[in-house]
């Protein structure tokens, strides 16, 4: 493993030693690993800046961590389920 050095603002340094302490995280170089992973696992994924903005029920949560092409293909009879509800929606 290499080591890296880096300078961030102070207030987005107290946020990391905050998970730190109440024990997200063991440490500041754990809080960074992570963090460095997901975004590049999510721009290779994605090919853009991954952010989402919720907030989110719990069903809705689960279903953005579940793989997105999993969840595009729906069935024909889905589709025609969909379109009954938009067509009520319209009025």
């Amino acid at each position: 493993m290499k080591t890296l050095q880096i300078r961030i603002p102070d207030d987005l340094l107290k946020k990391v030693d905050d998970f730190i302490e109440k024990g997200f995280f063991r440490s500041r170089s754990h809080v960074l690993r992570e963090a460095l992973s997901k975004y590049v696992s999510e721009f290779n994924y994605n090919g853009s800046a991954p952010y989402i903005v919720g907030p989110f029920n719990p069903s809705d949560f689960e279903l953005l961590k579940k793989d997105p092409k999993n969840v595009l293909e729906l069935a024909n009879s889905k589709l025609i389920e969909l379109q009954d509800n938009l067509k009520h929606i319209r009025g």
